[in-house]
């Protein structure tokens, strides 16, 4: 799957990435998540990911996915911190 960036350019999907922006989030929220917690994450947005089943998506979409999975498993205050990072990347 190729994701489309906010600039336009396509990029290859990297779960890898998500991963550790979701990490980087948690510390933030000084919420530590346990390599448990990382997985289902992971799972749940895969899971959607498959259902969805396109070629190409964008990068909002991907980003309003993460956050409705984050709510969903309840990490609240690590889903807030993604937010707040995503918004201060383009202050």
């Amino acid at each position: 799957m190729n994701i489309i960036k906010k600039d336009g350019r396509l990029e290859e999907f990297s779960i890898s990435k998500i991963k550790r922006s979701i990490l980087n989030a948690s510390q933030e929220a000084l919420e530590p998540l346990t390599d448990s917690d990382l997985k289902v994450i992971e799972s749940e947005i895969m899971n959607i990911l498959k259902i969805i089943n396109r070629e190409k998506t964008s990068s909002y979409e991907i980003f309003a996915i993460i956050l409705n999975v984050l709510k969903t498993l309840e990490f609240n205050n690590v889903g807030k911190a993604y937010l707040n990072a995503s918004i201060s990347f383009y202050r």
